[in-house]
């Protein structure tokens, strides 16, 4: 009598297995790319806010320094315009749907709060503020 072959050798068992090892590793390699990509998304989005808090420091500066060189917070009304108009223009140094204002709730303490607010795309609102007093 002939022995019986269609036992199953180890072999023939492992066909399979090779298979099933490479698709786990390319899952494997697919969830650590998408993680890597989400990372570099995140970390683009951190940077892009960081450089418009710095531009909105920039220009409050710039018209802080108007103030302190003309020695009063009561700033000219056409070089308020222009400020107004770099702040609300992106592609000028500006942000993205700026808006400038100076307030001056006491000119005679020479004290003035300078605000700057916008909106990046598809983000949620932000605000720079600081205040200046210039001594007589």
């Amino acid at each position: 009598m002939k022995p019986n072959t269609r036992t199953s050798s180890p072999r023939r068992r492992a066909r399979g297995m090779t298979l099933i090892e490479i698709l786990c590793a390319i899952l494997v390699m697919t969830l650590g790319l998408l993680g890597l990509v989400s990372v570099m998304a995140k970390a683009s989005q951190a940077t892009i806010a960081t450089d418009d808090a710095q531009r909105a420091a920039s220009l409050a500066n710039e018209i802080a320094t108007q103030m302190w060189l003309s020695g009063t917070v009561v700033i000219p009304s056409d070089t308020l315009t222009a400020w107004k108009t770099r702040v609300a223009t992106a592609t000028d140094a500006g942000l993205p749907n700026g808006v400038g204002a100076v307030s001056q709730p006491d000119t005679s303490i020479n004290f003035a709060r300078i605000t700057i607010t916008w909106t990046p795309p598809g983000g949620s609102q932000h605000q720079y503020f600081t205040d200046v007093r210039l001594n007589n």
